[in-house]
């Protein structure tokens, strides 16, 4: 039992997550503060990024810089 509630529980979140995230194209689609993360699948609507998330770009890291060559933030 307390495993289906656990699952429950993760699916719930994982949910409300994907609701609040807004899909986009380009950066202008994404409200002020926000970027357009390309290398997230579907593409989402996020705050600049910590060290270790995945990037394509070096606009999407906090830091102002993405390794390209393992695509994730400095």
């Amino acid at each position: 039992m307390p495993a289906k509630l656990l699952l429950s529980a993760a699916f719930a979140l994982l949910l409300s997550q994907a609701a609040v995230a807004q899909e986009c194209k380009e950066d202008k689609d994404c409200g002020s503060g926000q970027v357009c993360i390309l290398a997230m699948n579907p593409h989402v609507c996020k705050a600049p990024q910590a060290a270790g998330a995945p990037c394509k770009r070096d606009v999407v890291c906090a830091s102002g810089t993405c390794d390209m060559s393992a695509g994730v933030c400095k």
